[in-house]
């Protein structure tokens, strides 16, 4: 009888480890875009000290609608190392759909003082990086500029 037992709770662990093996290749794992880091120019850390939000725009080389945006709300003044990013599908709004994208990109940083999506507004912080292809690492996306 301690032999069934034993069988048993072994067959148990068995289906368990493999149903756990299993779930694990059916979920999506979601593709990077683009992974990187933003930094500020130091001639902008003063004027970076009244920001609220961080955009990552993502658009088309030579068009000006976006493909889709992420969205940070920031809690301290930014420093020099803005923000360590990796763009999905999971965390930006897509304006269009994503499988249609470009295999290169323009990214577009912009610390926003009022929070508000949009075009730059005059006190806004930017910077730009292209061509960006999709999939790329290791990007570094200096914001250099204050919109007037």
């Amino acid at each position: 009888m301690k032999k069934v037992g034993l069988f048993v709770g072994l067959g148990i662990v068995v289906i368990i480890i493999i149903a756990a093996m299993m779930a694990g290749k059916m979920g999506e794992t979601s593709y990077a875009f683009a992974k990187g880091e933003i930094i500020l120019d130091e001639s902008l850390l003063e004027s970076a000290a009244r920001a609220s939000t961080l955009y990552i725009i993502i658009s088309g080389i030579d068009r000006p609608m976006p493909f889709g945006a992420f969205r940070k709300t920031i809690t301290s003044a930014p420093g020099k190392d803005v923000y360590k990013f990796v763009l999905t599908k999971d965390n930006i709004q897509a304006m269009q759909d994503i499988s249609t994208w470009p295999n290169e990109i323009k990214l577009k940083a912009r610390l926003d003082l009022d929070g508000a999506a949009g075009p730059d507004q005059p006190g806004d912080l930017v910077g730009e990086l292209y061509p960006v292809t999709l999939g790329s690492k290791d990007l570094v996306l200096k914001i250099d500029r204050l919109v007037n």
